[in-house]
């Protein structure tokens, strides 16, 4: 769910900078998680159902896996950051190299704009709670709850979360953490062995993480709250990325194909097989893009979606909070009421995002904006606690 990064080679052709096929992916795995929320923790889905139940049904049972495109387009635009870093022939890190800058710098783009949705979330939660009482209403947090949250370790620590996908967050910063790592060992390799290409470890390295991932970490249930687990989908994303930068393509697909196989040999998981064609598709897919009006309507839409997609992820739970509490409380049981409930939900959701993006996430991500929405966050769980 990475919206910062744009690039400007081969691996991000045309249109200013950014590549189309990847701002579809995003956004279409926004509105697909949307869709997929509602359908599991609104009972106006429920109602719905009544009008297509089979393909309303796949929402529940398979919208999760839009998870996968974020996945892998988050591995393919972190790649594209370390690659551009790291030229063919470098001889270790780029002069003023900082890790713990880069740490914080993800760390405060994530976190401020969670905190803000947090904080959000907690005071509507404590104020649709004596009139909804439904499932997915989390419990008022305590200090413990907070700090938690603050940190992003809610899942590995198991606290309850206080809002929906937010586990995806904290996987993101540690995928981030793992693909940083993988580049200073690649670098200490190249200080101990000067022979050894930097970018190539880098890439060995991804390639070793991945079919690890996929061979073994992604098939243990107990290691779905860690990014390990996760890193066959980011990790496909990557090698995509290194496949359409690389002059030796025959090769880098072999390893990609081979990766998927042996991943699915082992045991068939629709959300690898998933991750792994998105993959495939992205190291394939022209450059130049078929001609298409740069400036529609729809395309804008898109990129705009694409460009949001983090701040809609974060905020769109507290609009189906309201929206469901109110449809609840004035008992409309009607199907085509509550579809249009669901339309509701998901036009508010778009806009809450964009004003979020906007007036939090687009700022300057600085650590007094950070400690001023943690207050916000840690105030809200005082009067949500109040409230309760």
């Amino acid at each position: 769910m990475d919206t910062a990064h744009a690039l400007q080679s081969r691996t991000a052709p045309s249109d200013g900078g950014r590549w189309f096929i990847l701002d579809l992916f995003k956004a279409l795995a926004c509105l697909i998680i949307i869709l997929h929320h509602l359908s599991a923790y609104s009972p106006m889905f429920d109602r719905v159902m009544l009008l297509a139940p089979d393909p309303l049904a796949m929402l529940y049972n398979h919208g999760r896996l839009a998870v996968q495109a974020f996945l892998v387009v988050g591995g393919y635009l972190s790649a594209g950051q370390w690659l551009k870093m790291v030229g063919p022939n470098a001889v270790g890190l780029p002069p003023g190299f900082s890790a713990w800058a880069l740490i914080r710098k993800r760390f405060l783009r994530l976190s401020i704009p969670l905190m803000a949705a947090l904080a959000l979330t907690v005071l509507v939660t404590a104020c649709v709670r004596p009139w909804y009482p439904h499932s997915s209403l989390s419990a008022a947090p305590g200090l413990w709850s907070l700090l938690v949250h603050v940190a992003m370790l809610q899942d590995l620590w198991g606290v309850p979360a206080l809002s929906a996908g937010i586990w995806y967050v904290a996987i993101d910063f540690q995928l981030y953490l793992i693909a940083l790592l993988s580049v200073m060992v690649a670098a200490g390799l190249q200080a101990w062995q000067p022979r050894v290409k930097l970018r190539g470890a880098m890439v060995s390295l991804w390639v070793v993480l991945t079919a690890l991932s996929l061979d073994w970490w992604n098939r243990q249930v107990n290691m779905d709250v860690q990014g390990l687990y996760f890193f066959g989908s980011y990790g496909l994303g990557m090698l995509a990325c290194r496949v359409r930068m690389s002059r030796l393509t025959v090769k880098g697909w072999a390893v990609m194909f081979v990766l998927g196989l042996m991943g699915l040999w082992l045991e068939p998981r629709l959300r690898m097989g998933l991750a792994w064609a998105m993959a495939l598709f992205l190291a394939v897919w022209p450059a130049s893009e078929p001609a298409v009006q740069l400036q529609s309507a729809w395309r804008r839409a898109v990129q705009t979606v694409a460009q949001q997609s983090y701040s809609i992820f974060l905020i769109h739970f507290v609009v189906i909070l309201l929206v469901s509490a109110i449809w609840f409380h004035a008992a409309w049981q009607d199907p085509w009421v509550n579809l249009a409930g669901l339309c509701l939900t998901v036009a508010l959701s778009l806009w809450a995002g964009s004003l979020l993006y906007r007036t939090v996430e687009s700022p300057a991500a600085t650590g007094w904006r950070w400690l001023a929405w943690v207050v916000v966050f840690a105030l809200s769980g005082g009067v949500a606690t109040t409230l309760a």
